[in-house]
């Protein structure tokens, strides 16, 4: 029988794994140009910048509060009652807006020379009246009542006077650091007065 020549085939070896592919090990085969950050030119940032400048300017300008009303003191008189000081202060009021102002508080406060300070508030307009008919020294502030509720027309100056009484001797009160004088406005800023230059006896 004849020989078989057929030679029989080697068995393969097993192709060589390769290492797994790592996904934290991936090489990166394109490099990323990093960003290029260039500034803007500079003439229109200034441009830009005094604009805004002029706009804050125009904006706070008009905005701007601007006042109701002015105060001042014009006359203070006084008299003793029984070791109290009866005080009599004349003001003008000027309502320079095109409004009707209303008082809604008026306030007194005076310093004394030891630097103690006491407030008092206006006694009501009836009374006041009477008050500077019966202590003829008030009669000097004498004017129309400066009361609570008081209307004060549209870009019209009043004088007016408040009566005040503060627990102090007449000669205590004429030595006073002060005189400081609050009236409160419905609806608008506190008006506040300050006497420039206390009597002196």
């Amino acid at each position: 029988m004849p020989e078989n020549t057929t030679p029989t085939p080697s068995p393969e070896k097993p192709a060589k794994a390769g290492p797994s592919p790592d996904a934290g090990h991936i090489p990166m085969t394109e490099e990323f140009d990093s960003a290029k950050w260039t500034l803007p030119p500079i003439v229109p940032l200034l441009i830009a910048g005094v604009f805004v400048a002029i706009l804050v300017a125009v904006v706070v300008f008009s905005n701007r509060s601007t006042p109701v009303a002015s105060l001042a003191i014009t006359k203070v008189a006084s008299a003793d009652q029984q070791g109290n000081t009866m005080v009599a202060v004349q003001v003008k009021l000027n309502n320079q807006v095109d409004k009707a102002l209303w008082v809604k508080n008026i306030v007194a406060e005076i310093e004394t020379p030891e630097g103690k300070k006491l407030t008092d508030s206006a006694a009501p307009s009836m009374e006041a009246v009477r008050y500077i008919d019966a202590f003829p020294p008030l009669q000097e502030a004498k004017a129309d009542p400066l009361k609570e509720e008081l209307k004060v027309p549209a870009k019209t100056p009043f004088t007016g006077v408040a009566v005040f009484l503060f627990p102090v001797a007449k000669n205590v009160f004429d030595a006073r650091k002060g005189l400081t004088l609050r009236v409160q406005m419905y609806d608008n800023p506190t008006l506040v007065a300050v006497e420039t230059a206390p009597a002196k006896p």
